[in-house]
């Protein structure tokens, strides 16, 4: 397809200018996509602020996608112009030993839409298509686009082996928490959410928490120690990246726990007791994006075991991406995910 499009481009700190640029070609394994709906996200923020080390100027970004199929690469099939799809940003090497074990995330080129490659925060995306899902008939486009990080959130869960019945304290309740929170509810646990947002905490309440703190005003390990019998979490997920909730972790969990860090604070070094986790024979994980967790998370979705509709709290059009990054950045009261998108 030639012509121009309409894009949001970073072209350098805290600047977004709408352009008009070249529509992308698809190369051969590579599907061309209009987008419907993307979803602003934490790492949008941190390339507009130059803080992500992912993200270089000029740059557009956006990748939690949504859309429908447009063009076709060379030897692409099974897609079909027109195909309404979910979009996982990931662009792989397929011959490195993680793509050979089937562990693409970790692929030592690892290239992800809106960081190393243009975004989605344009009228077209390029996508792979092996990387392309369907689109659920019964979620809207909007919602579409949450599964990337539904199923990022639904990759870190896994990692921890939560099982039926433990205690899992979530730090923060932004959108990976709350998601977070919704699969260790799937997945039998008791789930405390620490969150200072009233109207978060009263969303998580809504979708079946079973205990919300306000670290503003509560002492979160007190109330843990309470729940636990003096024990503490079988596993804590940190979803804020803050140096303080990153420490914070250690003495909340169990002796033998499982801490496991989805935010991340930028910095290279950050304070946590080590000494205890080795002592107590403590987990700590990592988590990068999702591995074959897409189809997964959009079952969920369109089973209705997920809720994302209730995250979505404002949507705004194309131009007025640059508006959405600074609501996100300042933390604008009744602000969670904002979905980029023409959509009612």
């Amino acid at each position: 397809m030639e012509g121009k499009m309409k894009a949001a481009i970073n072209t350098d700190l805290q600047t977004i200018v709408i352009d008009e640029v070249p529509i992308p070609q698809p190369g051969p394994g590579e599907v061309l996509v209009q987008v419907k709906a993307t979803g602003l996200c934490g790492s949008d923020v941190d390339g507009y602020l130059g803080h992500h080390p992912m993200m270089k100027w000029p740059l557009i970004l956006g990748h939690e996608c949504s859309g429908v199929v447009a063009e076709l690469g060379p030897g692409v099939e099974g897609w079909q112009v027109g195909d309404a799809v979910a979009v996982e940003p990931f662009f792989t090497c397929k011959t490195c030993p993680a793509c050979l074990r089937g562990k693409y995330n970790l692929c030592i080129d690892l290239k992800i839409t809106g960081h190393q490659v243009p975004g989605s925060l344009a009228e077209y995306t390029i996508a792979e298509a092996c990387f392309l899902h369907h689109k659920p008939d019964n979620i809207s486009f909007a919602e579409a686009a949450i599964a990337e990080p539904t199923s990022g959130s639904l990759h870190a869960v896994e990692r921890c082996g939560i099982r039926l019945g433990d205690f899992v304290v979530i730090i923060g309740c932004g959108t990976m928490g709350v998601l977070a929170m919704q699969h260790a509810l799937n997945k039998g646990a008791e789930v405390l959410v620490s969150e200072p947002s009233g109207f978060k905490r009263a969303v998580a309440e809504e979708l079946g928490v079973h205990h919300t703190v306000d670290p503003t005003k509560q002492d979160l390990v007190e109330h843990v120690q309470a729940l636990s019998g003096s024990i503490g979490a079988d596993c804590v997920i940190e979803a804020v990246g803050k140096p303080e909730t990153l420490a914070s972790t250690v003495g909340l969990v169990k002796r033998g726990g499982t801490i496991m860090l989805i935010g991340w604070s930028g910095n290279k070094t950050d304070p946590i007791d080590l000494t205890t986790i080795t002592l107590d024979e403590m987990t700590l994980l990592g988590t990068l994006g999702f591995c074959h967790d897409f189809p997964v998370a959009l079952k969920l979705m369109s089973q209705g075991k997920i809720k994302t509709l209730p995250l979505i709290t404002h949507r705004l059009p194309l131009d007025r991406v640059e508006e959405g990054i600074q609501m996100l950045r300042d933390h604008a009261e009744g602000t969670w995910k904002i979905a980029i998108t023409d959509e009612a």
